[in-house]
């Protein structure tokens, strides 16, 4: 009997043994090696889109050697919270330049020496807005923008140098101002300085909204002989009209000799702004207690444009038990909702009028806009027939 119950417990262990003997065996060579399945490895982070990250700095600056342009370098992140810096990346390739990344003022007067015998020169300034990795936002975001300068090695005309401000998507119904400078040698006093605001050349890719452009307040600029500023005020309250695309417009300085400078295009992007959402239906027709019936109406944005979703609505059962209404987004658009419902009642069901309130957001597909309405439907129920 020991001898029995010896090799049985030998048999036993060696089973044991041998089901312990590589805990691996069935796995795979990814966990064999160490590494873990590409499906548990962490996602990084994706970049905060392009639209996030605004550069303020003109588009164009028009200078002339000799004489010096100053203009602003700046950004915002539209997500709180988010850091960032300025850098730019070419500075040495304009002898002289000065960037204080503390205050952003660019300062530069160019050299003859830059230019030698040519009429005029163009340059980029490369600018970079670069996020701060932190740990809600580990990943460093990126938007180039390129300053175009075009130098002109003698004065023979007035010169627009730069037009500053309101960077980004504007959007109608608001106002936006920005600053325009530039040099009249010619003009003693501010009131020889004309500024006239010129249509650009419409094309394919944008449209001109010159006539929503002013210029006004123009003002010396302080220890700079012939050196000019200005507001450009561009008001968009009355362009419902516009829908979203590129648009532009010109300016122009003119000297009291009639001698007009280069045309400095400015374009833009412009958003309509949010519309209130409509619906299709208000008021549920009559009903008498004890009658049904199946209603369908849609909510929707007038401008065909911002994407529409749904935040809250009543529950209909709870007022007409055996009732539902559900709305849910249009079959090829999401500037739609589409709602379906049954509307019951029964012979107890007493003379009023109810209500439902439908929330929706509507949300801007290319910007931050948003903006939120609360629909009602009214349901009238008379009474029973004697």
């Amino acid at each position: 009997m020991k001898v029995l119950l010896a090799l049985l417990t030998s048999v036993l262990f060696l089973t044991a043994c041998e089901m312990q003997q590589d805990p691996l065996a069935n796995a795979s060579d990814q966990v064999r090696n160490g590494h873990l399945p590409d499906t548990n490895k962490p996602v990084p982070e994706k970049p905060i889109p392009q639209d996030g990250l605004l550069v303020d700095a003109p588009d164009r600056v028009n200078a002339r050697v000799g004489s010096e342009v100053q203009f602003k370098v700046g950004g915002r992140v539209m997500i709180p919270g988010v850091t960032f810096k300025m850098m730019i990346l070419n500075l040495a390739d304009f002898p002289g330049a000065k960037f204080d990344e503390a205050t952003g003022e660019f300062s530069w007067t160019p050299a003859k020496a830059l230019l030698g015998s040519l009429p005029n020169l163009g340059m980029s300034l490369k600018v970079v807005l670069a996020t701060n990795a932190s740990p809600t936002h580990p990943t460093v975001s990126v938007r180039n923008h390129e300053v175009r300068f075009i130098i002109e090695n003698t004065y023979t005309k007035p010169i627009v140098n730069t037009l500053e401000g309101s960077t980004g998507t504007w959007i109608t119904g608001k106002t936006y101002e920005m600053t325009v400078t530039l040099e009249d040698i010619d003009a003693y006093a501010k009131e020889n300085v004309s500024i006239q605001v010129r249509d650009c050349v419409p094309s394919y890719s944008s449209d001109s909204i010159s006539h929503f452009v002013e210029v006004k307040n123009i003002k010396e600029v302080t220890g700079a002989t012939g050196k000019y500023t200005g507001t450009v005020t561009v008001n968009l309250n009355n362009a419902d009209t516009l829908t979203y695309g590129t648009y532009c417009f010109g300016l122009v300085a003119v000297s009291k000799h009639g001698v007009a400078s280069d045309f400095y295009k400015r374009e833009v992007t412009v958003e309509p702004r949010l519309r209130p959402t409509k619906m299709t239906m208000e008021s549920v027709p009559s009903l008498t207690a004890g009658e049904s019936m199946q209603i369908a109406f849609s909510i929707y944005d007038p401008a065909n444009f911002a994407n529409i979703r749904l935040v809250s609505m009543d529950d209909l059962s709870t007022v007409l038990p055996g009732s539902s209404l559900t709305c849910k987004k249009a079959y090829g658009t999401s500037s739609q909702l589409d709602c379906t419902g049954l509307v019951k009642t029964d012979l107890t069901t007493a003379a009023k009028t109810l209500t439902v309130n439908i929330k929706v957001e509507s949300v801007s597909p290319r910007s931050i806009q948003t903006a939120t309405n609360t629909h009602t439907l009214r349901i009238n129920v008379k009474a029973a027939n004697p």
